[in-house]
């Protein structure tokens, strides 16, 4: 049997309330993670709070920690992650815990420096960061102002945002999430909050709908868990990773509004408690309501699924995708055509297996450039094909790692996800993540 990945996470801790690491270890044990704790501080509240007493661990403190771990060698730790470090001696000796765990470790990075304009830790630690810690990191979760400190831009548009994602990567991150990106063109006006994820050139926005109430203590330390989890569990579609961490930290703050509310303490507005234990079923199975967009958008006009993974059942789907954009089923059956005679707008292409130039052919002959064309299939050969005819091939995952979601292929099984993902542009894995393309449609039809 195989062992659960280990975190090692070195954070905040509070004896009452849900920030650093209480807002981060219980959803991480819920989804099968083992996790040691470091609290770079013990403090009785959070700084909401008119007062918040405590300790604070010095970076001696840390080094005689790790000095005992590594004598009793459990230093082997799937996983780093840290939140909230309040000095430069403690972030460097961090600097030197990282280089004890194993080569494999991925050190996840919540670079807690402020928010809003407002630094929580002294000026010195944002060059610690971006000469000395970002080197090491493989996924870096900055809010908006970090962002900005850390690369000296400021991100007044998308385009800001997705050109310091860029400098992030350029310092060491492959991975690069901005937790918030708080400028009207993402909000919507502040309609919504919207989060920017950032790998192999690309971008992704996920916005959310805004819940009143906040603003919320804790929910970026439950972000950085829950990017840290989900990105363990889906490597091959870091998307559907995002989508996940936002359906957490929307579900855990729809259940803390319905239980309670803010409170006055002296003259002082404190925000409510993150209710975690209450929101468990949420955090193990999250619902997704809302995708991430590609940023900026493709420029496609057809689909063009492999008949591998559609069928009889995929009618309803099919239909309801021919409303936003042109669909075909690629074949190499000649009666094909018929299990899909009574669905209208839709094309049946009889393609023999491996032949790209037949592929080509017959999407012109229906008026489609290929280079239109997103190309949906769960074979390494199919995606193959679909690319040198020049498609933009899309490998859809099934099995164990997939999404959960039926995709109408009755076989399923589990894939070489890693295969099917090196022949792709993009992954999916169900039906209704295409909506990351195509943001007109709906969905999925119940």
């Amino acid at each position: 049997m195989a062992s659960l990945p280990r975190v090692l996470s070195v954070q905040s801790h509070v004896v009452h309330g849900y920030v650093g690491n209480r807002a981060a270890v219980f959803p991480l044990q819920l989804l099968g993670f083992e996790v040691d704790v470091i609290n770079s501080v013990q403090f009785c509240c959070h700084t909401g709070y008119p007062s918040f007493a405590g300790q604070r661990l010095s970076g001696d403190d840390l080094e005689t920690l790790i000095k005992g771990m590594s004598t009793n060698q459990v230093l082997n730790h799937s996983f780093l992650l840290t939140g909230y470090i309040g000095t430069a001696s403690f972030l460097r000796e961090v600097l030197k815990l990282r280089q004890m765990l194993p080569a494999s470790c991925c050190y996840v990075c919540d670079p807690v420096l402020g928010d809003n304009g407002h630094m929580y830790v002294p000026e010195d630690l944002v060059a610690v960061y971006r000469t000395d810690v970002l080197q090491h990191v493989s996924v870096l979760t900055p809010n908006q102002f970090e962002a900005e400190l850390l690369t000296q831009m400021s991100i007044t548009g998308i385009d800001d945002a997705a050109a310091a994602c860029d400098k992030l990567h350029q310092m060491g991150p492959k991975i690069v999430v901005l937790t918030t990106l708080d400028v009207p063109e993402a909000t919507r006006e502040g309609q919504d909050v919207a989060m920017m994820l950032s790998f192999s050139g690309r971008k992704w926005m996920l916005r959310l709908p805004r819940v009143e109430g906040g603003p919320f203590t804790g929910t970026g330390d439950l972000t950085a868990a829950m990017i840290l989890a989900w990105t363990q569990r889906k490597p091959h579609e870091l998307p559907l990773a995002l989508e996940m961490a936002g359906a957490v930290l929307q579900a855990v703050i729809k259940k803390t509004m319905a239980s309670s509310a803010a409170q006055m303490i002296g003259d002082k507005r404190v925000p409510p408690e993150l209710r975690l234990i209450e929101s468990k079923v949420a955090i193990e199975s999250p619902s997704i309501r809302f995708r991430c967009q590609l940023t900026p958008p493709l420029n496609f006009a057809c689909l063009a699924f492999h008949d591998a993974v559609v069928d009889g059942n995929c009618k309803g789907i099919l239909q309801s995708l021919s409303a936003a954009a042109r669909v075909c089923v690629v074949s190499d059956k000649a009666d094909t055509s018929k299990d899909f005679s009574t669905l209208e707008k839709l094309s049946v292409l009889c393609v023999k297996s491996g032949d790209s130039q037949a592929f080509a052919t017959s999407l012109s002959s229906i008026g489609i450039s290929p280079r239109e064309v997103l190309a949906v299939g769960a074979t390494c050969d199919f995606l193959a094909t679909a690319a040198a005819a020049g498609c933009c091939p899309v490998a859809m995952l099934v099995g164990d790692d997939s999404e959960g979601q039926s995709n109408g292929n009755p076989s399923g099984g589990a894939r070489d996800h890693q295969s099917l993902s090196a022949k792709a542009e993009f992954t999916i894995s169900s039906f209704d993540s295409l909506r990351r393309f195509l943001p007109a449609w709906s969905g999925c039809p119940e």
